[in-house]
């Protein structure tokens, strides 16, 4: 029964995203015609579609898996708000779980995304007309050999950025990097017992490039039982989720610094989040008990 529930929640996945592609790029590809107004009244309706596409998707997981999520914190947030947005990350299922949570109640989430799954078919179109933040980092070493490549990620963020000052948006990051596992864990030496260490990165070059936001969401999830693949989520075997949503003020000194010239600020920055993940940590063994 399991397995007949996952293939259905697939087709749902496929169609739902299909159908509503079709609308997006649509509008995606009116929004080029170079009049303000107009790009305006296309962002909001792409934003629109973009919630209609994680409503229905909230259907088919409500009448195939009937999911008990606990959602804890939601009374104080504001729709009219810039947010910096930051979760653990276990699964490919807390996308869909953050999305069916927040949606409609604060700014559509912008997900990090890697530039290399713009060429993801269909679904790097739809990200792409979603607005979602396409970066691409560059390492030490290529920048090393190449030093032209310094400071074209800050460049690139404030050009992706600068449009998300027209209207509030909440910048989301996996700041782990990567899905946790134990094999994970050990590789990484990692200094908590149910998250991998955090990565500042992201978060103080969205600091560094869009100065108007002062407030974290952070989202601590928790799913009962071990079972955390895509499949396992399709098929109704992580249906009991509790997510603890926590609005935090970002502090003063941490606003107005430049991430990538100041090694203080990276410092301050590095320790607040390490911080935060130690309370998620704490939660998280809490619910475990």
């Amino acid at each position: 029964m399991e397995t007949v529930k996952g293939v259905i929640a697939f087709i749902c996945v496929v169609i739902n995203t299909l159908f509503w592609c079709v609308f997006l790029l649509t509008i995606a590809i009116l929004k080029f015609i170079p009049l303000e107004q107009w790009k305006r009244l296309c962002t909001k309706l792409i934003i629109n579609i973009g919630e209609c596409w994680i409503f229905c998707n909230g259907i088919w997981i409500k009448l195939l898996h009937n999911p008990k999520w606990n959602v804890e914190g939601f009374e104080s947030l504001d729709k009219s708000n810039w947010y910096l947005s930051v979760a653990n990350h276990q699964s490919w299922a807390d996308i869909f779980v953050l999305q069916a949570i927040t949606n409609r109640k604060i700014p559509m989430l912008k997900f990090f995304m890697k530039h290399i799954l713009i060429w993801v078919p269909v679904i790097g179109l739809a990200w792409w007309a979603l607005d979602m933040p396409f970066l691409k980092r560059f390492t030490k070493e290529e920048i090393e050999k190449n030093p032209e490549l310094r400071g074209k990620d800050i460049k690139a963020m404030e050009e992706s950025f600068g449009r998300y000052s027209r209207y509030p948006v909440s910048i989301f990051s996996f700041a782990e990097g990567t899905r946790f596992n134990e094999e994970k864990k050990i590789d990484q030496g990692s200094k908590f017992i149910n998250l991998l260490d955090p990565k500042s990165g992201g978060i103080g070059l969205t600091l560094t490039t869009m100065p108007y936001i002062k407030l974290l969401l952070d989202f601590t999830i928790f799913y009962e039982g071990s079972r955390r693949s895509f499949w396992d989520f399709l098929c109704g075997r992580m249906s009991k989720v509790t997510v603890k949503v926590k609005e935090i003020e970002i502090p003063q000194d941490l606003l107005g610094k430049n991430y990538e010239e100041d090694s203080n600020f990276r410092l301050e920055l590095k320790s607040w989040i390490e911080n935060i993940w130690s309370e998620k940590d704490k939660y998280i063994e809490e619910q475990r008990l």
